[in-house]
This record gives C-alpha cells, sequence and structure tokens, in this order.
C-alpha cells in the first residue's frame, strides 16, 4: 500500500489514483474518501483558516482534511497525541470533537525542553483558548514515551516526535494493546526516511520497520499515503469487538 507520488503543494493527496485505490480497500477510509472535497480551497470546518495559520508540513496535501473526517467518522471518546509542535493536527482533532459533541485529545510535548525544532507552550494554550476548544483539547509538557503508563485505552493515538523506525516500533510495542481503533504516524513514506536529519544522525528508516510491524502486527491495517511528509494510517481490525 505505497506509491510514488509527483504531486505539487496543493494538490490533496487524495488526488492520485493510486491513493484513492488504497482508501477504497479499507471499509472506513471509503467512507472518508467520500466526504473529501475535489481540492482543498475551501474550509470543511469552522475555525479551519484560522487553525493553518499554524505551521505544518501536513497542511500540502490535505493532511488535516484526514485527521477532521477521520475523527467525525469513528466519534473517538479519548484521542492521544505525542508531538504537539504548534498544534496543527491537535487543534483540527479538537474541532472534529467539537462538532461531535463528544470527546477529548490529551496532547504531549517537550515543547521548549525539546532542543530542535519546537514550540512554546504558552502559545499552544492560547490558540487552544483563542479556539475555544479547552472543553476538547488539553496540553501537558511531558516525555512522550512515557504517557502509555498513564493510560489504560484510547480510542485514537497519533505519534509525531521526530518519527524513525524505532519510534514506530514502541509506539506499537507500548499502544497496540491500548488503542482501540486507529494509530496515526507522521511519515512511513520512502521519501520520508531520506530526509537530511534521518541520514546525517543515522536514525533507523521506517520503511523496514513497517514491514516488520505488518508481519508481527497482523491485527492491524496499514496504509501508507506518500505525498511528503507522509502519513501511515493503522486501523484495528474488527475495532468494535474490542472492549
Amino acid at each position: 500500500m505505497r506509491y510514488k507520488t509527483s504531486l505539487d503543494k496543493g494538490v490533496p493527496f487524495w488526488a492520485e489514483e493510486a491513493a484513492r485505490r488504497d482508501m477504497e480497500r479499507s471499509p472506513l477510509l471509503r467512507r472518508i474518501l467520500k466526504r473529501c472535497p475535489a481540492d482543498l480551497s475551501e474550509p470543511v470546518f469552522d475555525g479551519q483558516r484560522e487553525i493553518e495559520r499554524s505551521w505544518s508540513s501536513y497542511k500540502d496535501h490535505g493532511y488535516g482534511r484526514l485527521f477532521y473526517f477521520l475523527v467525525r467518522e469513528i466519534k473517538p471518546a479519548q484521542c492521544v497525541e505525542l508531538g504537539v509542535l504548534q498544534g496543527f493536527s491537535l487543534l483540527t482533532t479538537a474541532g472534529a470533537l467539537r462538532d461531535n459533541g463528544l470527546g477529548k485529545i490529551n496532547g504531549y510535548d517537550l515543547f521548549e525542553d525539546y532542543p530542535f525544532h519546537n514550540a512554546k507552550q504558552s502559545e499552544v494554550q492560547a490558540k487552544i483558548d483563542s479556539f475555544k476548544l479547552s472543553r476538547w483539547a488539553s496540553i501537558e509538557r511531558a516525555d512522550a514515551f512515557t504517557v502509555c503508563e498513564r493510560y489504560e485505552s484510547a480510542d485514537m493515538l497519533h505519534v509525531d516526535l521526530s518519527n524513525n523506525g524505532d519510534t514506530f516500533r514502541k509506539t506499537f510495542a507500548d499502544w497496540s494493546l491500548k488503542v482501540k481503533s486507529v494509530i496515526l504516524f507522521e511519515g512511513g513514506g520512502r521519501g520520508r526516511d531520506k530526509v537530511e536529519w534521518m541520514i546525517k544522525y543515522d536514525k533507523p528508516a521506517i520503511v523496514p520497520a513497517l514491514e516488520d510491524i505488518r508481519r508481527d502486527y497482523p491485527q492491524w491495517e496499514i496504509t501508507v499515503f506518500e505525498p511528503f511528509p507522509s502519513l501511515t494510517v493503522a486501523i484495528r481490525k474488527n475495532a468494535g469487538e474490542m472492549s
């Protein structure tokens, strides 16, 4: 379920025939595809334009719409986000929870304590407050790799932690029995494995890690959307059967 892309910035990932084919294979992704607009010119929820002022590479190919429609479809009660940065995906998810009328997303990040690309916790909190999403979203400064100890279960998990192959492996080891419906990861595409910092710091590639995960966790249906930065969507098979 991987495909090459030559999409220009501003073209939604679902515009590619191969991406649409992958989405058609999954009942959940098929429903999301039916909701997706023809292009990215018009917002799909209240406050989207303001949220999209936050920096995020997810914006280039419409991944925010996938987050929004996914939450609208699965109606999660508990979402967890590991790696918040400026809050784009957290706020988008919170907007969908608001529109559902239920649920909460708890985001965890080191914020200023992270030595590389980071955001100020106070600025992200100000966005949550200004968009009137505090009922649906909260953030906390914490080591994301210890957060799993706080949860017995969650409906949806999003992981964006300067991801590499080890991040994917550890996440599945820690969370695969706890997440009821969906795990989303930044990355997973072949181009993402070749970014400068992955090579410079000799980080484990994600593509071979996903091959291992597919083998070791057959209860998860895994789809990778390639347009940069790429997105991995893991959907629990027979999710409704998990209590």
